[in-house]
């Protein structure tokens, strides 16, 4: 009783705090882009709330007590290094251009057509996709207010509407660092206490009680993730984390491009230590659990929060996971509102006021988000990832390719593009549809598919439709604006920050290749330390990529700058007090 209470206030704390951050929404703008005012901390939260709930904790936790072991931390960190990746390479490019969507690129790269079409199939996408976190969000209270999670999605799906129709981007960033800062508190005490629990018998019980090949990475055979799995969400985590408006929106509202890139890597590394802490419990569930198995491993998670840790704490983590959750449904709402705004009623509407262009984003908010309502009974039959990965297989390879084309090859063309887009997404739907090849191996062969279709679709209309001298010149100016400044890789930064992060994926491989001869549980800090190292030379490499002169450039505007909220969860100050204040509980609580 007492942990359903502390769910129900923090719950009704967080959309209040949503609705007080509506003070700060003067304009369209700070609605759908914060006023382009966030910092590398408040991205970092931001990123991390969306994506820790749904994503990196109750699924995988629920895949590792299944039998994945933990294997499924590959999921996330190979995430992490893509998102580092991303963070050098495609959101520097994409800040540059101050666009609001990735879709608008696409208009002035390729045609309006291509605009809508990808547009269109983001709005939907990303409707399925809240569906998915609605889902999450059910599971996570389903141990605490002991009902079934499909008896309560339309409940807690009402509150994610209206946290997020309060103040769009700007409530999910500042109250997705509160999440953060929960998840940290979380992870750092529920790890320890279920390794303390006597089923389990600390480290030397676990490794000694379980089957070995929970304890290894690359499984081959049924057990999922197998090695086929894992490579197919690495595949996917490119356009998730490069091209994907969901995950990029957060980044076009940094104050600067280095604040936009930095904030995506400080998420990697705090992220690639978190699931860690929140997927082992999910291991340790097998003994904890031996003599009654849970009928779901989506429940593992919210169930040890709420069974392992005290009284209180127990229900406030839980009620972290919910806000979290909620954070990533409004994250996504957020960026199809933005779509539905920007790339169709803005577009071919101009001239409305500010507050028409707003409304207008609202309603398709609580379109999509009805629609994501729906879909989200379908998630209980198949799982957390594997209904998110499901969509994903189809919808974004081909969105990838061209907007990577578009960014990294001046000879892509509309032609190439609208077969790479039409073609790839076809050949998915089909593929899942007709053939029934699994989501690894069409998520495997969509790829190069679409990349061979956008090459040959693009020297096709080289030779129909020839570019003039001046549409070339066109493209060439966009390149060199996604460019910036020119790079400084000669420098300090440049070497040692690359230099490590190659280092480190190297070892990456060659652990993957040759764990067979690493021992137990050597192989779990290997692979860790070097997805670490990789993601810490990508931050020492980001002043090469974004040099000096792009620090602090078109800082915000927003009202919400210089206020009370801002100065406290906008400092790394706060950060550090939160790891600090979790290091105390961690040894008082084990100790104890």
């Amino acid at each position: 009783m007492i942990n359903a209470i502390v769910v129900f206030v923090y719950l009704i704390g967080t959309v209040l705090f949503g609705m007080y951050l509506a003070r700060f929404i003067k304009k369209d703008d700070d609605f759908f882009l914060a006023g382009r005012s966030l910092n590398q901390w408040v991205i970092a939260g931001t990123i991390m709330a969306a994506n820790v709930a749904a994503i990196y904790l109750v699924g995988p936790a629920g895949a590792a007590y299944g039998g994945g072991g933990i294997s499924v931390l590959l999921i996330a960190w190979t995430g992490n290094m893509v998102a580092a990746g991303s963070a050098l390479f495609f959101v520097p490019r994409l800040r540059r251009l101050r666009i609001t969507t990735v879709s608008e690129l696409l208009e002035t790269r390729y045609s309006v057509a291509l605009r809508l079409l990808v547009a269109g199939w983001w709005i939907i996408y990303y409707s399925l996709f809240a569906g998915n976190a609605m889902y999450t969000l059910a599971t996570v209270l389903s141990p605490v207010l002991n009902m079934e999670p499909t008896s309560i999605i339309l409940f807690v799906s009402g509150g994610v509407i209206i946290y997020c129709f309060s103040a769009g981007l700007m409530a999910t960033s500042y109250s997705a660092v509160i999440q953060s800062f929960i998840m940290i508190i979380g992870g750092l005490i529920l790890l320890p206490l279920c390794l303390k629990h006597p089923a389990v018998g600390g480290v030397s019980g676990l490794f000694e009680k379980v089957d070995p090949q929970i304890m290894t990475f690359w499984k081959t055979g049924e057990v999922w993730p197998a090695v086929q799995h894992i490579i197919m969400f690495a595949l996917l985590g490119l356009p998730y984390w490069c091209t994907s408006q969901y995950m990029l929106q957060c980044s076009f509202a940094g104050r600067s491009v280095r604040h936009a890139s930095r904030g995506l890597i400080i998420a990697s590394m705090i992220t690639g230590v978190l699931t860690l802490s929140y997927i082992i419990p999910g291991i340790c569930g097998q003994l904890i659990y031996a003599d009654n198995p849970l009928g779901a491993g989506d429940s593992i998670l919210p169930k040890l929060l709420v069974d392992v840790l005290p009284v209180g704490i127990g229900g406030l983590i839980v009620a972290g996971l919910v806000a979290a959750s909620n954070s990533t449904a409004s994250a996504l709402l957020a960026a199809l509102a933005t779509l539905a705004e920007n790339d169709f009623f803005r577009r071919f509407v101009p001239g409305k006021t500010s507050r028409e262009y707003l409304w207008f984003g609202r309603c398709a908010l609580v379109a999509g988000g009805l629609l994501g309502i729906l879909f989200s009974f379908y998630v209980e039959k198949v799982g957390i990832i594997k209904a998110n990965f499901d969509i994903m297989s189809v919808f974004e390879p081909p969105i990838f390719v061209i907007v990577a084309g578009a960014l990294f090859w001046r000879r892509s063309n509309a032609f190439g593009a609208t077969a790479a887009m039409v073609g790839g997404i076809a050949f998915g739907a089909l593929a899942a549809l007709v053939f029934k090849i699994p989501a690894e191996m069409r998520t495997f062969l969509s790829f190069p598919v679409c990349v061979a279709l956008l090459g040959v679709g693009s020297w096709v209309g080289s030779i129909v439709r020839p570019r003039t001298e001046a549409q070339n010149d066109k493209i060439e100016a966009l390149l060199a604006r996604t460019r910036g400044v020119e790079l400084q890789l000669g420098t300090r930064d440049g070497i040692v920050g690359l230099g490590l992060a190659g280092i480190a994926l190297v070892v990456f491989v060659l652990s993957a290749v040759f764990e067979e001869a690493l021992p137990r549980p050597a192989n779990l800090f290997v692979f860790m330390g070097s997805m670490l190292t990789f993601v810490l030379g990508c931050y020492i490499a980001v002043p090469a990529f974004m040099p000096d002169a792009e620090e602090g450039q078109e800082e915000g505007t927003s009202a919400i700058e210089g206020s009370m909220v801002q100065k406290i969860l906008g400092s790394g100050w706060s950060w550090l007090a939160v790891c600090g204040l979790a290091t105390i509980l961690v040894i008082v609580l084990y100790i104890k």
